[in-house]
């Protein structure tokens, strides 16, 4: 849990406990007593209720935006790898390329030594 729901649940803790403590400590009689507890227990319900949905709600927007955070780091990392996947194709097509050019040079170079041997024959 965040430090800042820590807080809270330890607020409310508190003030129970205070409220009961206030309520068994007052000069009042046993019905009196019983229903002022009642009620401080039921607004201490209350109140804590309010607040552990006001807490759900902050760690379900928190785990919504690190959702939304992942998937854009998801669709940044897929582009990257298809630009990268994209530049290794256009070097590899580039070095085949070159390596028939060159091999297409090599052949010329042959064909022309043989024909240079065979006149001077």
């Amino acid at each position: 849990m965040t430090r800042s729901g820590d807080f809270w649940i330890g607020i409310l803790v508190g003030a129970a406990a205070g409220a009961a403590t206030a309520l068994l400590t007052a000069p009042k009689k046993g019905a009196e007593m019983q229903q002022d507890i009642r009620s401080g227990a039921k607004e201490v319900g209350r109140k804590a209720g309010a607040a552990w949905g006001d807490i759900r709600g902050k760690v379900s927007d928190m785990a919504g935006s690190a959702k939304d955070r992942a998937m854009s780091a998801a669709g940044k990392s897929k582009d990257m790898a298809g630009s990268t996947r994209d530049k290794i194709q256009e070097a590899v097509k580039a070095g085949r390329s070159a390596a028939e050019e060159k091999r297409q040079e090599m052949k010329s170079d042959l064909e022309e030594g043989k024909h240079r041997s065979a006149h001077t024959m």
